[in-house]
């Protein structure tokens, strides 16, 4: 990350901690400024700007996940919702999964969304759509087995206030180029 990132990281960073949640209004606030802060750790890690939070039935943080596709090491399956649900699976194994919600930053990918339907959370929440790389937008043409599995499961944005949703979007953008050339350089051979 460069000199500049760093600087416009910690401004973020410095927003997430001055702003004041307001779950009255957005009742995914919490979520959402946690999921933010998660971010602004991997990205301080040198990953990508993704956070993700599982919440129990009453709405109480379970776990919590950072992606970290780059460091410590490269990690194809690094993403934060993967950790997350890794993490749930090892240590909540007697937990129903439909009554618990996601809260994830960024829109899941392919590889997340097709993960999460099989996990069977009831409920993945996310702060920024991503048209270029989330799958939640067109599940619909998906293969029919994604559409059958888990139908009650329900996908969709956060209730989160736009400057949350602002943040999220900033800290996802934030190193995106050099993470996706460092990605690109992994697996296209050299010229």
């Amino acid at each position: 990350m460069n000199a500049l990132q760093r600087f416009r990281l910690d401004r973020l960073a410095g927003r997430l901690s001055r702003y004041q949640a307001q779950p009255e209004t957005y009742p995914d606030d919490e979520a959402g400024l946690t999921v933010c802060k998660l971010a602004v750790n991997a990205l301080r890690a040198g990953n990508y700007g993704i956070g993700a939070l599982i919440l129990d039935a009453a709405g109480e943080p379970l776990i919590e996940a950072t992606n970290r596709v780059f460091e410590p090491a490269f990690t194809s399956a690094g993403h934060a919702e993967m950790a997350a649900v890794d993490e749930l699976e090892r240590r909540y194994p007697e937990l129903a999964p439909g009554e618990l919600t996601l809260v994830v930053s960024l829109e899941p990918c392919p590889m997340c969304y097709t993960r999460l339907k099989l996990a069977g959370l009831g409920h993945v929440r996310y702060l920024v759509p991503d048209p270029p790389g989330g799958v939640v937008h067109m599940a619909a043409r998906l293969p029919e087995i994604w559409q059958l599995l888990n139908p009650e499961q329900r996908f969709g944005p956060a209730a989160v206030s736009p400057e949350i949703r602002q943040i999220a979007r900033r800290l996802f953008l934030t190193n995106l180029r050099a993470l996706r050339r460092q990605l690109l350089s992994r697996i296209q051979p050299p010229r």
